[in-house]
Formats: structure tokens, C-alpha cells, sequence
């Protein structure tokens, strides 16, 4: 538990710890041509479907984009691909100045938390590297045979609700006691990012 002394730093990863949208950079990293030539066929009909139902949402078109990159692909090949991803691509779109402002924070002793829409697979080897925690969308696993057991595969869906507006805030003040910081700052960049925003006794915009 914090003490009272303690900071909390709440910071948003696209777009501010990161100057553009790392999913995507993500997608042509992790993707060869032949998921691209498929992905340019079913992204578009299934877009036009959720239009269509009327089901259209920011967190829907997310996971069924990932659904059609990455279904029945295995957890473990996945989580390394994320390791490379962060070793090899990531520092080339990250704010440096704003990683090495939380890192120092940090390093001080207090509390610094990465809060994202995007998923684990490069967010969770990024915090680890870093020595962030992190509160982010999940992916959801399921092993497809028992004997002998294999490697969880993702399903094409979400484990958790996307981790964006009302649900940031939700998250934070699940994992986390507010009064047991004596200040919280929140980084953000969007209107994602205004129910964090309302946590916070200070706000730094990108």
C-alpha cells in the first residue's frame, strides 16, 4: 500500500508516451504479406457489417481487427512477438523526454501507471521493461486441446472491456486506493483520456 507521501502518475500510451497509434505500427510489424491480403479483404466487410447491425464501436472494430490479424495464433508466439516488437520498433515512436521524466518518477519511489486501450502483447513487456505497472485491454486465450495440453490461442476477443473513457477510470479506482496518494498526475491526449482526467489534481495534455 502507498503511503502518504506517495505519487501516483497515471499515463495514457497512444499518442502521448508514444507519438502515434502503436497499433498499427504493431500490425505491419507482426504481419507478413499474405495476412495483409487477407486482412484487405475481410477488414472492410466486417466494418461494413458492424455499420450496417449498428454495432459500430471504437473497442469492436479494435478487437475484430486483431481477430483478423491474429485468431488461433498462440499465446507464447504472440508474447514474443510483443518482446521483439518493444526491442525493435517501439523506442522509434516513443517520447523519450516523457519516459525518462516517469522513469526518474519512478525511481524516486513512486507509483507510475501506463492506462491503455491497446492490449498486453507489447504494453506488458514495455512496463516490465520499464518498471511501470500496467492497467490496459486483455486479450482472451483458450486452450484448444487437452492431450496433451497445448498453448493457449487467442479467441478474436477481449478478455476485459476496452480500457478507454468511463472504464480508465473504472480500472484505476479498482486497482488502486486514491487516498493513499498524497498527488496524481495524468498524462493524456484525447477524449479518452478525460475520465482519468477527473482522478487527477493535475493534468498534462500532449
Amino acid at each position: 500500500m502507498a503511503n502518504k507521501a506517495s505519487i501516483l502518475h497515471l499515463c495514457d500510451f497512444d499518442g502521448t508516451l508514444t507519438t502515434s497509434d502503436s497499433l498499427l505500427h504493431f500490425l505491419w510489424f507482426a504481419s507478413g504479406p499474405r495476412q495483409w491480403l487477407r486482412a484487405l479483404v475481410l477488414v472492410p466487410c466486417y466494418f461494413t457489417g458492424l455499420l450496417f447491425q449498428g454495432k459500430w464501436s471504437n473497442a469492436r472494430a479494435k478487437e475484430g481487427l486483431l481477430g483478423i490479424f491474429f485468431k488461433g495464433k498462440a499465446r507464447q508466439e504472440l508474447e514474443a512477438i510483443g518482446v521483439a516488437f518493444c526491442r525493435e520498433k517501439l523506442p522509434g515512436i516513443t517520447r523519450s523526454v516523457l519516459l525518462e521524466t516517469l522513469k526518474s518518477a519512478s525511481g524516486r519511489g513512486e507509483q507510475v501507471v501506463i492506462v491503455s486501450a491497446s492490449p498486453e502483447i507489447w504494453l506488458a513487456p514495455f512496463c516490465r521493461e520499464s518498471g511501470f505497472a500496467l492497467l490496459c485491454t486483455e486479450l482472451a486465450y483458450q486452450q484448444t486441446g487437452a492431450f496433451p495440453p497445448e498453448t493457449p490461442r487467442f479467441t478474436g476477443y477481449f478478455a476485459t472491456p476496452n480500457c478507454n473513457g468511463a472504464e480508465k477510470a473504472r480500472r484505476i479506482l479498482e486497482a488502486y486506493s486514491l487516498a493513499d496518494f498524497s498527488r496524481i498526475i495524468a498524462y493524456g491526449n484525447s477524449r479518452g483520456d478525460e475520465a482519468m482526467f477527473g482522478l487527477a489534481h493535475e493534468v498534462v495534455r500532449f
